[in-house]
């Protein structure tokens, strides 16, 4: 079983997210953060030991599946690759 990270963008530099296991409605989640590294490196916290790998969205866009030892040692880095692999028009605020 793979946890889905869930990430939003709720304005010009603020994220939330929400953390899900298996096909439960149960989720855990978070009010805005200032950063999308912030909020990979929070998720990356909740995740702890118990999984070593998360499935990752941004703006509903599925993005891959990052080891959770990376959104605690390099969130910024991954951060920025997140970014860049995202279609510009999921980033936009209406």
């Amino acid at each position: 079983m793979q946890p889905r990270l869930e990430i939003r963008r709720i304005g010009p530099d603020f994220f939330t997210y929400s953390l899900r296991a298996g096909q439960t409605s149960d989720c855990h989640g978070v009010d805005a953060l200032a950063s999308l590294a912030r909020c990979l490196n929070d998720a990356g916290d909740c995740l702890g030991h118990y999984f070593p790998a998360v499935r990752v969205s941004l703006d509903g866009q599925d993005l891959g599946s990052y080891e959770v030892e990376r959104l605690l040692r390099s969130p910024t880095s991954l951060a920025a690759e997140l970014m860049h692999k995202a279609r510009p028009a999921t980033l936009t605020l209406s």
